[in-house]
């Protein structure tokens, strides 16, 4: 990922995204989004968001995230018609805690290089208005995962204007 740009997400969307995370958690479960756009490189910026509930409705069944095969049939097909790629993936946990679960870091949602995967905290009660706490993992070759903070200058998504 080091010529590629950061993943940008408008200040906005990511208001709606919280605030769709907050709603389908209920305060008690898991729930999470595939995080869309062209993702040609130069231009990384989400332009929407599809909730995991909404291409495999039992997805969030079980309290924690378990997504279905026929949500990903969803998932690609929705991506290929509107010509759009998942540029990243968040999910909610129920405390502070946005580290990675062992099952988190073993089972990404994308599993390809440079995808973004990040966590809620507080089942999505967290800032509409900053990344501040949402722990951001980046997958790198050989399936590893490096962790980043919104405010390191590196980090590879954080919030834009527009």
């Amino acid at each position: 990922m080091a010529a590629e740009e950061p993943v940008t997400i408008p200040r906005l969307t990511w208001f709606s995204l919280v605030g769709d995370l907050r709603q389908r958690g209920r305060g008690r479960r898991e729930s999470g989004a595939f995080l869309l756009g062209r993702g040609d490189g130069k231009d990384r910026r989400v332009v929407d968001y599809v909730c995991y509930d909404d291409l495999d409705p039992h997805a969030l069944d079980q309290g924690i995230v378990v997504f279905h095969g026929e949500g990903f049939s969803k998932l690609w097909a929705m991506c290929a018609e509107r010509k759009l790629q998942v540029l990243a993936d968040i999910h909610t946990h129920p405390g502070r805690d946005v580290r990675q679960s062992s099952i988190d870091q073993d089972h990404a949602m994308v599993p390809v290089s440079g995808h973004v995967a990040m966590i809620a905290p507080f089942f999505g009660r967290t800032s509409r208005w900053s990344l501040n706490e949402v722990g951001i993992h980046l997958l790198q070759d050989g399936a590893r995962w490096k962790r980043f903070y919104a405010r390191d200058h590196n980090a590879p998504i954080r919030l834009c204007n527009w």
